[in-house]
């Protein structure tokens, strides 16, 4: 069993690395930190966490600790990923993995050095559904892919009202870095890049609408991937349940649309008819994450989404900022 320490006992804990580890075989969540050391508390005594810190590094230094698992809000993914790093542990982080690219470069770089794994939650490369489009497009089964698209729109909800929001810093620039392109695109992107590779360039118009927070709220970018194929994203926040979340990837015998994409469901269309998978649903979305993630230490091996691969999402993202407030196309090289 790895014993995990997880910093930040959030939304993120609850629903996402926190309840991975608690359901997996292969894993133990023996400490936690939350800079709110009531929270960590509160969490650890729900759980039956016999040790709880205030600040993420004491939870680094604890020697039961043999793997960290960061939750964090988004400006703190650097620091206490080099602090792990330092303390030769390897660290799973949760995405978008730090705020730049300038900060994923030093991480790696902290890492390698350190000879720790780092890997990013990037969770919807597990679904079972995205496996299948995967096997399907490496199968040539949609020919040669010529263009992929996501269309995205991602609830804010009560999170533009800060006072009453516990989320609320994912609507401020300064510990969130950037908005819906970085917030929602971080996943929808990586399952591109996953699915077909990396991308060239980028060009989009990035920009904030609404009013009560400073990060961006609507976004639209074109595509080149390494391929030849092109691509277009669309996703804005939206204060209403409603969302819209597809991905489509077209071919020249065909298609596969993910829609919607946290309910597995794959729809293939080829000269040989239309096809509807409904895959199923996983009980976790990091399970698997946590599970691979382990099963990389335990052998030395790679994960399904090393921070490498991260990499290439995250230049896509944070090319797209630079592309939109240069207003020309920005080479990933």
């Amino acid at each position: 069993m790895l014993k995990f320490g997880m910093i930040g006992c959030g939304s993120a804990a609850e629903i996402r690395g926190g309840l991975g580890i608690r359901l997996s075989g292969v894993a133990e969540l023996a400490a936690v930190a939350d800079n709110d050391r009531g929270r960590a508390e509160a969490y650890a005594n729900s759980f039956g966490i016999d040790r709880w810190y205030g600040e993420g590094q004491d939870l680094i230094d604890d020697p039961e600790v043999e793997a960290v698992y960061i939750a964090t809000p988004n400006k703190f993914h650097h620091p206490l990923t080099l602090a792990a790093a330092h303390a030769g542990k390897p660290v799973l982080c949760e995405k978008p993995f730090g705020t730049s690219v300038e900060e994923n470069l030093e991480m790696i770089e902290a890492c390698q050095k350190a000879g720790v794994l780092l890997s990013v939650s990037y969770y919807r490369r597990f679904y079972p559904s995205v496996q299948r489009a995967k096997r399907l497009i490496d199968e040539g089964a949609i020919g040669q892919v010529t263009l992929a698209g996501i269309h995205a729109t991602h609830f804010l909800g009560e999170h533009h009202r800060p006072d009453l929001a516990p989320r609320h810093w994912l609507i401020e620039k300064d510990m969130a870095g950037a908005g819906v392109f970085q917030r929602a695109g971080s996943h929808r992107i990586d399952v591109l890049v996953y699915l077909l590779g990396a991308v060239r360039t980028v060009h989009a118009d990035i920009d904030r609408m609404g009013e009560g927070y400073d990060v961006d709220d609507a976004s639209v970018a074109l595509l080149r991937f390494e391929s030849g194929a092109q691509g277009f994203i669309a996703m804005h926040h939206t204060i209403t349940g409603s969302e819209t979340d597809w991905i489509e990837i077209c071919g020249t015998k065909g298609r596969i649309l993910l829609d919607p994409l946290d309910q597995c469901r794959v729809t293939v269309e080829t000269s040989e008819g239309r096809k509807v998978f409904d895959d199923p649903v996983p009980e976790s979305s990091t399970l698997s994450v946590i599970d691979d993630f382990v099963r990389a230490v335990e052998t030395g091996s790679r994960t399904i989404c090393p921070a490498e691969e991260a990499l290439k999402t995250n230049r896509v993202i944070y090319g797209g900022y630079r592309a939109s407030a240069g207003g020309s196309p920005v080479s990933l090289g």
